[in-house]
């Protein structure tokens, strides 16, 4: 056994039980790095101190034996960091669509309904719920 099988096993042999890279802790990872380039430029102690703090909390959350805890605050994270993403797409597709469609969204279950501009005053039926409104396109 050289000496890099040696080291590799030792670092494995640390890494057993703990709960790794999730999600949570890579976009901590990133957002420091951001925040530690952008410190470059502003020279700011608070920007340093929050990539610092950054870069602390994704290592706990990597170095963490918690694992079951971990995982449960990583879905959650992942529950709203969808939704966030989420609605920046549809903010991108309403964009790029912005000349053909216009997007209503129903006032009983909220469901956005897409529909095509130029057609005058229409009565618009939800996919969803099926409940009928009128809408200027």
């Amino acid at each position: 056994m050289n000496r890099k099988d040696n080291f590799v096993s030792k670092i494995a042999r640390f890494m057993r039980g703990r709960n790794g890279m999730d999600q949570m802790a890579k976009d901590f990872y990133v957002v420091s790095v951001v925040l530690l380039i952008a410190n470059l430029f502003l020279k700011s102690g608070l920007i340093h101190l929050l990539a610092l703090l950054c870069i602390g909390y994704s290592l706990f959350r990597f170095l963490s034996r918690s694992v079951n805890k971990r995982m449960i605050e990583n879905r959650k994270y992942m529950v709203v960091r969808n939704q966030v993403f989420n609605s920046f797409r549809f903010a991108k597709r309403k964009w790029v669509d912005r000349k053909d469609y216009r997007y209503y969204t129903c006032k009983k279950c909220g469901q956005k309904v897409r529909v095509p501009t130029g057609k005058g005053e229409i009565e618009i039926t939800c996919p969803r719920c099926g409940d009928h409104f009128t809408k200027r396109t």
